[in-house]
């Protein structure tokens, strides 16, 4: 390397590093940042990057890789943190849910009529719920017969009459001869009762009577503390959960539904908003140029004075100086 050359080297590298020293970091940053942001406004995303670009990113980096143990354990870790937290013993639903909002969720449910029916539909087709209709009509009825039979309440002395007839027809086996006529009469008929019920359930589920019940459920919850979770789990649901979890998505993403929905959904954004440049998109989310150039000086400063202070950086500017200034042609300016 030509002697001046090297001269200059050493000038230039001082020159770089006294850029980045304490006092003139924040000009220097806020010369740069604004340099570039001037450029990268007047450029749409369109401009710079295609759709197929980002489709191709998102795929590889958010379908085609398993998460991570580390990453599992770290969603863990924190998970845990928040659900033992000493806040949720001080902190209650009506804090966090305002009742205007708990109101209008409800309104919005109660709405969807189609919705209720056709819940209430397959929740009365199933034969779990058939079985224990017909067990609570049949307790019901029998129940009704021996206890509450209107007869043996007005007539005086036909209580004592029918108990002496039951115990008659118990011992000549007549309860099983009623039962055997209430279960025929259900089996025949279940069906209908079915039905029926599933009218009245659509009847007086009704909006009135959804915000009832809701608003009846506010005031239980709304000063239950967050805590009040714990009765009901601990932290190995918390593990289970993380592996049921970890166990979907990685069946989801590898289906082609998945790989398909997320292309067309990168596909709608960019044909909706690529053709804005980054800082107006930036902008919906409430980050300005004034934002953008507080955060990263406030991020760089700490970064920047431990890679001055550790000497990495003079260690890479003087390799990339040097590279250029021991060039023949560099040599060959100063002879």
């Amino acid at each position: 390397m030509h002697a001046k050359a090297a001269q200059l080297l050493e000038a230039h590298s001082q020159h770089i590093l006294g850029q980045l020293a304490t006092e003139q970091l924040p000009a220097t940053l806020e010369r740069e940042v604004n340099a570039f942001l001037d450029w990268a406004s007047q450029r749409p995303i369109q401009q710079v990057i295609s759709v197929e670009r980002i489709q191709d990113f998102a795929v590889t980096y958010l379908l085609n890789q398993a998460p991570s143990d580390g990453l599992r354990l770290q969603i863990v870790t924190i998970a845990k943190a928040a659900f033992n937290s000493p806040l949720n013993s001080k902190t209650y639903v009506h804090q966090l849910i305002e009742h205007k909002t708990y109101l209008a969720v409800v309104e919005k449910i109660a709405s969807h009529e189609q919705l209720k029916k056709d819940i209430i539909h397959a929740a009365v087709g199933n034969p779990v719920y058939a079985k224990l209709l017909s067990d609570v009509v049949y307790h019901a009825l029998s129940d009704y017969l021996v206890h509450e039979n209107p007869l043996a309440k007005k007539v005086p002395g036909m209580s004592s009459l029918m108990k002496m007839g039951k115990g008659l027809m118990d011992s000549a086996g007549g309860n099983g001869a009623i039962e055997s006529a209430i279960k025929s009469y259900l089996h025949k008929n279940m069906q209908s009762i079915v039905e029926l019920s599933e009218k009245v359930l659509i009847r007086t589920l009704d909006a009135k009577q959804i915000h009832h019940v809701a608003e009846q459920m506010w005031h239980k919850i709304k000063a239950a503390p967050l805590s009040t979770v714990q009765q009901y789990m601990n932290e190995g649901d918390i593990e289970f959960a993380a592996d049921v979890g970890v166990d979907i998505w990685n069946h989801i993403r590898q289906t082609a539904y998945a790989q398909d929905l997320l292309k067309e959904m990168i596909g709608v954004w960019f044909s909706q908003f690529a053709s804005k440049d980054g800082l107006s998109l930036l902008a919906d989310l409430h980050i300005t140029r004034a934002v953008l150039l507080q955060e990263i000086t406030l991020f760089a400063q700490p970064v920047v004075a431990e890679m001055l202070s550790s000497g990495y950086l003079a260690e890479r500017v003087q390799a990339q100086l040097t590279e250029f200034y021991s060039l023949d042609f560099v040599s060959q300016l100063f002879d």
